[in-house]
């Protein structure tokens, strides 16, 4: 599990251009957002951080396709997509997760800058701040 997630950190690292992006906002410049595969990358994250499992058993868990839906806030998204775990045994089983996730510091690339405001998985809610 921390491979896949170490695995979905990189991809997401990878995405975010190697130097700066600089939009235009009038006279001021100021640094391009992040992208939708980093906002989707933490959001995975915080998913399989708090997925409830036994720690010594074999896991795996695989994501499916997910739909961000950007909110009035500035850097505050909400991501919502289901994913299927597997315990070793072949015996996938379906999830859904909802994730508030909002960016709290300029430099996106950094996990550090992200914090979830509120998760839900499988219609029970984990984070409610």
């Amino acid at each position: 599990m921390r491979l896949l997630a170490a695995a979905l950190l990189c991809l997401a690292y990878l995405t975010i251009a190697p130097e700066p992006v600089w939009a235009q906002a009038g006279e001021k410049k100021t640094p391009a957002g992040p992208s939708d595969t980093m906002i989707i990358a933490m959001a995975q994250q915080f998913v399989l951080e708090h997925f409830e499992r036994r720690p010594e058993d074999y896991f795996d868990i695989a994501f499916d396709i997910v739909k961000i839906y950007p909110q009035p806030e500035p850097d505050y998204w909400a991501v919502v997509g289901g994913f299927m775990s597997d315990s070793g045994n072949k015996n996938y089983k379906p999830h859904a997760f909802g994730v508030a996730i909002r960016l709290i510091c300029a430099d996106h690339g950094k996990p550090k800058c992200w914090q979830p405001d509120k998760l839900v998985i499988d219609q029970k809610i984990i984070l409610n701040n």
